[in-house]
């Protein structure tokens, strides 16, 4: 039944209609009446010279002003910035994630438009999209494309629909009022379209009857086509290169496993290691940031404990070195919940070695500790090329950002002198030239930047040189390491499977099943 409200929008509707068609067709009427007149008085020719003289030149600045496309879209950011955005990857990807993204960016660039002017063209893009990333992160099966679970594929489906949605609102004139009914009557119709080019197509030929007129009318015509033609490739180009990169996006999320963690889930996930930690400290909070500070026996990485987690300390006073792996609170003004993770002195013990892999596999950022003083780095050079392969391998992680740390600066010729603070790029005392020398001889030696190593003093532990310094550092690998940190949470919760989160659905579908029962109506009477 129609609702008063219904019916009012709909004479609202019709009559803007009728206005639009009374507005139009007297408009309309002016071509072939313009015409005429123009044919009596002599001045049609005239006039279709001016034409074709101004789409020329129309044509000609389209095609000079064309290549400054970057400015144009300077005039635009929100435009350009939305195009970049849908074309980016994303920085939280992993290794594997960003391979895959990549083999998507390349199916777009070979792709020729012309594909996407059918429905099925444009379905088989998508497919071969789709295609494309589930070989990337699923190489070792022969069924790539049916690596997901139903949940996933609904959290899929869910998603792209909302994306749908706000894209008819928005971009298709009266997309809030189009009905299916009305949208398949048009589709039926289609070929009114194609009975409009056959009739214009006999037009052309009875217009031959004055050359004069009808070549330069051609001319004009072949010109608008062509200059038409030129920017719809442009426009046709760049939407199929968003459209791969939306399905390739969404494909990246769906085989990676991304929709089968909540954000609920990702948001309340701590894990074994850190509850274990949480359990000894009596803290529960959501997971944090690990930092590991590793190094050899004797450079100092208890005392670089004590100077990061001034809350909690680390017992340097009555242990001469670290013997286990021990977690403590790093709380500091502006910066995230993090654990520091003091570790005990690597050495050649293979074992050793292992046990520090599998906590740095652990771990979302790595403080390596070294003695400036001390020349003996080979155990930390092959430690440290170990961590760099173990994540190597493991495409689907990211590598925890990596901050050299080089201590007893202060032990550096000159022995007796120590008179901070050093400008290390511009001093020219001695003590300054030289810790300048060994920070960048332990660089070089393991591997790192320039700005990935910072020199410190922890001589007076209640005044260390340069520990703000490496606040910052750290600061600035934040983003990696928080990247690193969501990565290592979806692995750990995509993959975790216990009987409490099986003996939970078991009683949802119980539950389920005795709604059904309740549900069902009482039957009377006897069966026929």
């Amino acid at each position: 039944m129609s609702t008063p409200s219904g019916n009012r929008s709909a004479r609202r509707t019709a009559s803007l209609i009728l206005i639009a068609f009374g507005l139009l067709i007297p408009a309309l009427s002016l071509i072939p009446l313009g015409s005429i007149w123009l044919w009596q008085n002599g001045y049609l020719l005239y006039w279709t010279g001016f034409a074709l003289a101004a789409v020329l030149a129309v044509y000609l600045a389209q095609r000079r002003l064309l290549p400054k496309a970057p400015e144009i879209a300077e005039e635009t950011p929100a435009t350009a910035a939305a195009e970049e955005a849908a074309t980016r990857p994303d920085p939280g990807w992993s290794p594997l994630e960003e391979q895959a993204w990549m083999d998507v960016q390349a199916l777009a660039s070979r792709t020729d438009p012309a594909r996407i002017t059918t429905t099925g063209g444009l379905l088989k893009l998508g497919q071969d999209a789709i295609e494309t990333v589930a070989k990337r992160l699923h190489p070792g099966r022969s069924d790539p494309l049916w690596q997901f679970t139903t949940p996933e594929a609904l959290a899929i489906i869910e998603r792209v629909s909302r994306k749908l949605r706000v894209f008819m609102l928005e971009s298709i004139p009266f997309g809030d009022r189009l009905t299916i009914a009305q949208v398949r009557a048009l589709y039926r119709r289609r070929g009114l379209l194609e009975t409009a080019e056959r009739v214009y197509d006999v037009w052309r030929v009875i217009r031959l009857a004055n050359p004069a007129t009808a070549a330069v009318q051609e001319a004009r015509e072949q010109l608008s086509k062509a200059m038409m033609q030129w920017g719809r490739d442009a426009v046709t180009r760049r939407l199929m290169e968003i459209y791969v990169a939306e399905i390739g996006r969404a494909a990246i999320d769906l085989y990676g496993g991304r929709l089968r963690v909540t954000s609920a889930a990702l948001a309340a996930h701590v894990s074994d290691e850190t509850a274990a930690d949480q359990a000894a400290m009596s803290q529960i909070r959501a997971e944090p940031l690990r930092i590991l500070v590793a190094g050899q026996t004797g450079v100092g990485k208890s005392s670089l404990v004590n100077a990061l987690a001034t809350e909690v300390k680390a017992a340097t006073d009555t242990l001469p070195a670290t013997s286990a792996f021990t977690a403590y609170v790093l709380e500091r003004e502006g910066f995230p919940a993090a654990f520091l993770i003091d570790s005990p002195g690597i050495g050649t013990d293979p074992k050793m070695l292992d046990e520090l892999m599998e906590r740095a596999a652990d771990c979302d950022l790595v403080l390596w500790v070294v003695a400036a003083h001390r020349a003996d780095r080979e155990i930390d050079r092959k430690a440290l090329e170990t961590l760099r392969l173990h994540f190597a391998a493991r495409l689907n992680r990211r590598r925890p950002p990596l901050i050299l740390v080089t201590t007893h600066i202060d032990r550096l010729r000159p022995f007796g002198e120590w008179n901070p603070p050093y400008a290390l790029l511009s001093d020219d005392r001695e003590k300054a030239r030289n810790i300048r020398d060994a920070v960048s001889a332990a660089s070089a030696d393991l591997g790192f930047a320039a700005d990935e190593t910072v020199p410190v003093s922890l001589l007076d532990p209640g005044a260390p040189y340069n520990v703000e310094q490496l606040w910052q550092r750290i600061a600035d690998a934040l983003p990696e390491a928080m990247r690193a940190q969501l990565l290592r949470c979806l692995h750990d919760l995509k993959d975790k499977w216990t009987w409490k989160s099986v003996w939970s659905q078991a009683s949802g579908a119980g539950r389920a099943i005795a709604g059904s029962f309740k549900k069902e109506p009482a039957r009377s009477g006897r069966p026929s």
